[in-house]
Parts: structure tokens; C-alpha cells; sequence
């Protein structure tokens, strides 16, 4: 029996007073009405909760699960667990959607009787927008065959002669999916990762799916506020993406694709590896002293890192190429040198 909910959105709220209620007011006022609104406080202390208990005493589609803080991919799977619409959805609370993107997400999945949606967004920063787009057009319904030869591979490295600007965000909320196929393979957010959790998710789901239509509409709007995980320094930055390598290695060796996705897999490792070192040059990095020792231990285990000597497999830049022959040499002070020379011009060049 179909549920008569079609569709679950879940949204964490974790200290997102001041920016939740523009996503609120934007599910609210979606031309497609059949939904209900998942509002999980993750402890918040800023009033949120009280926030969000309004809008639950507004309408009645919309319900607040209130529990401590233990992070989003908690949150996330929270919400899963109690939602009952056929199809499942996520909104960030500090993002927001386009009025009508439920309705045409729902159109095509139900047009094509695709298991998922995957669409397009608007990247915002600083007031200005760009439109992120999908390589396929509005109603192309991707197979298991093209899932694993185009979806996945795009999104674990773009390579130039690809003709794709970019790899394609994993993000969760611009997914659409049957929840049916979330619980009969039993997917949740690994609690364990710390960054790139929604990667992670997306791929482990996309692996089930016989098949997804692509809406290469933007309809949700990504803001980055100027705190995110990639605009300041992280402590762990370099453990967290080693994690999340070997993790997605022991995913496509279990899945035996990791042959065919090898190259893809070295370049996702080279971005790692590259962000890492950038890492300690962005605001909020330690003194020199110890920037130094932490940098040092990167370059020190990148540098004895097995796969290190298959880098041969995919063409590096100019750039690349010096940084990777410093690290061989572990020249730790030559390549802070260069990573806040670079910063330097970055940040001049927008002037």
C-alpha cells in the first residue's frame, strides 16, 4: 500500500536561528504540497528548537525531533528513521530551494519511473550566484551501465578531456530518492566520517540503483557562508581525507571496479593530497613552529605512500609536479614558501 505521504524532506538544524527559516519558508511555499518536513535540532543552544516548534504548531506537515548533539550524519539518519513518505529528500538549514523544485523533481521522477533524481543548484558566495549544471540533459534516465561509467567515475575526479568543469558535488540535498531502496540495503550516514559523509552515502546508494533521472535545472540554492570545511584550517583535514580515500578504495574493490576507476581513484588522491598541504596556509592555521612540525608529518607520509609511485598514471599540472618532487624531497620549508606565495596571489587576483 503506497504511503499517502509522498515525500519526506529531512533537515538538520544545529544552531541555525538566524538563517533557518528563508529554507522554511521556501519548502513551505513549494507549488508541491504532498510532503512532510523532518526538522531534526541537533542540541542547538542559539534557540532553534523553540524556533522550529512554532513552525510545527503552523503546520501540520511539518515535525521537530529534538535530541543532543551528536553531529549530522546522527541527525540525518535520525530523520530517515521516522520518515514515511515513498520518496526522501534533504535540505540543509542554512540553504534554500527554488519554489517549483519539488514539483519538477517529482514530474520527471514519476515521468520516467526513475528509483532517483539527481539536479542542478546554484552555488552562491558573497551575493554572487553560478549555476552549477549536470553533463546530461533534463530526462536522461542513467542505468546501472552509465551509473558506473559516467555518475560514479565524475564524481570521484574530472579529468580534462572529460569536458566537465568540475567533479559532481555528492551532496544529499540535491538527491531524490526512493526510500524503499534506502531500507532495503540498509543505507545510512557512516557516523565515523567527519567530512564528505553525504560522498560517502550518495555513492554506497548510487551502486543499488537500476536507475536515476537528471533534472539539469537548478533548483536548490548552496550558500557558503565564508566558515565552510574547505575556507578555514582544519586540524585533521589530512587524516580525514586519507579516511575517506581508503574508504572509497575498499568501495570499489568490493564492488570490483576498482581496476577500471584506478586512475580516477590517483587523481581524487592527488586533490587530497594538494588540499591538504593548502590546508595550512588558510585562516585559523598554527603558528610557525608547529605548522611546521604538522606539515612536515603530511609531506613525511605522503611521501612514503605506496600509490605515490603510480602519480605516472595521470597528467599533472606544472604546479603538481613541483610540489609532489618537494614532498619526494621532504623540502617541508620550500613548500610552505610556495603555498602561501600562491595564497598571496589568490587572494590579490580577486581584487
Amino acid at each position: 500500500m503506497q504511503s499517502a505521504v509522498a515525500l519526506s524532506i529531512v533537515m538538520p538544524v544545529y544552531n541555525a536561528r538566524a538563517k533557518v527559516e528563508k529554507a522554511l519558508e521556501s519548502i513551505q511555499n513549494q507549488t508541491f504540497t504532498n510532503w512532510e518536513l523532518l526538522l531534526v535540532d541537533d542540541g542547538s543552544k542559539d534557540g532553534s528548537l523553540e524556533l522550529l516548534r512554532a513552525w510545527e504548531e503552523k503546520d501540520s506537515r511539518i515535525h521537530v525531533i529534538a535530541k543532543e548533539n551528536q553531529g549530522v550524519s546522527i541527525a540525518r539518519n535520525t530523520g530517515m528513521k521516522a520518515a514515511a513518505g515513498q520518496y526522501l529528500t534533504f535540505v540543509d538549514a542554512d540553504d534554500y530551494l527554488e519554489y517549483d523544485a519539488y514539483e519538477k523533481v517529482m514530474d520527471w521522477v514519476e515521468k520516467t519511473k526513475s528509483e532517483a533524481c539527481l539536479f542542478a543548484y546554484y552555488d552562491e558566495k558573497d551575493g554572487k550566484k553560478e549555476e552549477v549544471l549536470l553533463p546530461w540533459e533534463s530526462g536522461s534516465v542513467l542505468g546501472q551501465t552509465e551509473i558506473w561509467e559516467q555518475l560514479i567515475p565524475y564524481m570521484i575526479k574530472v579529468f580534462p578531456e572529460d569536458s566537465i568543469a568540475n567533479n559532481i558535488f555528492g551532496s544529499v540535498w540535491r538527491l531524490l530518492v526512493k526510500r524503499a531502496c534506502v531500507e532495503e540495503h540498509q543505507l545510512q550516514f557512516d557516523t565515523s566520517i567527519q567530512i564528505a559523509e553525504d560522498f560517502d552515502f550518495s555513492i554506497h546508494l548510487f551502486q543499488y540503483l537500476e536507475s536515476i533521472v537528471i533534472v539539469n535545472t537548478c533548483l536548490y540554492h548552496y550558500i557558503r557562508w565564508g566558515n565552510t570545511t574547505m575556507d578555514v584550517y582544519r586540524k585533521q583535514q589530512f587524516q580525514e581525507g586519507m579516511d575517506n580515500q581508503h574508504r572509497l578504495r575498499y568501495f570499489l574493490e568490493e564492488a570490483k571496479k576498482y581496476h577500471a576507476l584506478e586512475k580516477r581513484y590517483i587523481g581524487s588522491y592527488i586533490d587530497v593530497c594538494i588540499g591538504s598541504l593548502v590546508n595550512f596556509v588558510r585562516p585559523g592555521a598554527p603558528g610557525l613552529l608547529q605548522t611546521m612540525r604538522e606539515l612536515s608529518r603530511v609531506v613525511n607520509q605522503i611521501a612514503d605512500d605506496s600509490i605515490y609511485d603510480k602519480l605516472d598514471q595521470v597528467q599533472l599540472t606544472q604546479n603538481q609536479k613541483r610540489i609532489f618532487d618537494l614532498m619526494k624531497k621532504r623540502r617541508v620549508l620550500t613548500i610552505l614558501i610556495l603555498l602561501h606565495m600562491r595564497q598571496f596571489k589568490k587572494r590579490h587576483s580577486k581584487k
